[in-house]
């Protein structure tokens, strides 16, 4: 859509200017008049002595508007786009971990349940009594209403022989043939194991262990999962060098301003890797803004690489993209040297790390210089300088998932 186009085919709509076309724009705070535009009969007339800016302009600022305006919605639309194609797979998440847990809870209950008749089955084992032996006792008595002249007492001596046998348990001793006709002293009945089980105890404390279960499930679910959405929405991400040299070198950085801005103070003259704290994780989308410190002079390189880079000493390696001083280097090959890093310079680098869609994009003071596509695994954002008081610090970092 062109504005200007529109602007342009305006004619005055006072009379006796002779439906002039408009060539201007009012924009005095004084002026009085509900119709800003004028034509070249308005600048003596209504708008005289005015404040005023011709059409082109008021058509070039309108159309920069415009272009801002378009580029929301594009971007409002993305993020429609993006939102309702991750919804469905967080929901998905989202059933998976309830059913992960029900089904976890369920196993913990019928394991809980399983130990819980086990050691029931246990008590009743400790308090179980066989009375067979009393009741054709009870039933050997019972069956003969009447005094028993002659009672069978072969049959009783039975009954009361396996009575004495099962008080006694395995406690009774065959008596030895030599002391045939000694009495035995009775051996006093064996108590059974007395339990200490109580009902209303077992009861509370089962309770007690419910609620722990569920407050420790609860707890879980909430630390590791149901997050608050601005924890998921965020974009705005911390970022920080790290503190010491992962190679087999010294450090050779001042880092200041939280970790975002690295100052090499050490080994002047001889190039040393300054690296992220944080590897770049798979699918996402990373957007970093970095200012250049580079008044020393001498080799400075920002980019992306593997932790083989610390031992190389700069980022000119087939491990490694950089945006250098002395152009743009994509695994160790000079891709355009008319690119040259500068002090002073902001870049914006923009990488993805979508799987077979990696990606590598650098603009230098808003000038986009380099796309490179990149198939490295494991890689850091780095940077790599030779001089000392030279410096990279981080002014914007944002990652969102792809």
């Amino acid at each position: 859509m062109d504005i200007s186009l529109e602007l342009n085919s305006l004619n005055c709509q006072i009379k006796d200017h002779s439906n002039a076309p408009i060539i201007g724009f009012c924009i005095d705070k004084d002026c009085k008049e509900a119709n800003k535009f004028f034509c070249s009969e308005c600048i003596f007339d209504v708008h005289s002595q005015h404040r005023l800016i011709k059409i082109k302009e008021l058509s070039n600022l309108i159309q920069v508007k415009y272009k801002d305006y378009k580029q929301s919605l594009e971007n409002e639309k993305k993020l429609i786009e993006v939102y309702e194609k991750n919804e469905l797979n967080q929901k998905q998440k989202i059933e998976q971990l309830k059913k992960d847990v029900f089904k976890e809870i369920e196993n913990k209950i019928n394991n809980f349940l399983n130990e819980l008749k086990h050691k029931y089955d246990e008590l009743n084992n400790i308090n179980a009594k066989d009375f067979t032996n009393l009741k054709e006792y009870e039933d050997f008595f019972m069956g003969n209403a009447a005094p028993i002249q002659k009672p069978d007492l072969s049959k009783l001596s039975e009954i009361c022989l396996n009575i004495y046998r099962d008080t006694n348990n395995k406690n009774i001793k065959e008596t030895p043939k030599s002391d045939i006709n000694r009495l035995e002293k009775p051996v006093l009945p064996v108590s059974p194991k007395k339990s200490n089980f109580n009902l209303d105890n077992f009861n509370k404390a089962f309770d007690s262990f419910l609620k722990e279960q569920l407050s420790s499930t609860l707890k879980y679910i909430n630390e590791n999962f149901f997050n608050t959405p601005d924890n998921f929405f965020t974009n705005q991400q911390k970022f920080q060098w790290c503190e010491s040299t992962y190679s087999g070198y010294d450090f050779f950085y001042e880092l200041t301003h939280n970790k975002t801005k690295g100052t090499k103070i050490l080994s002047n003259g001889t190039m040393t890797v300054l690296r992220a704290k944080e590897k770049l994780e798979n699918n996402y989308k990373y957007n970093i803004k970095f200012k250049v410190g580079l008044k020393s002079g001498g080799d400075f390189d920002l980019g992306i690489g593997t932790e083989k880079c610390g031992d190389s000493c700069w980022l000119r390696t087939k491990e490694s993209i950089c945006i250098s001083n002395i152009g743009i280097m994509n695994l160790d090959i000079n891709m355009d040297n008319s690119i040259r890093l500068k002090d002073n310079d902001i870049i914006d680098i923009e990488i993805s790390t979508e799987n077979n869609k990696k990606y590598f994009k650098g603009t230098i003071n808003d000038k986009l210089v380099c796309v490179l596509d990149f198939d490295l695994n494991d890689v850091y954002i780095m940077a790599a300088m030779r001089n000392n008081s030279n410096y990279i610090e981080v002014l914007k970092y944002e990652v969102s998932p792809i």
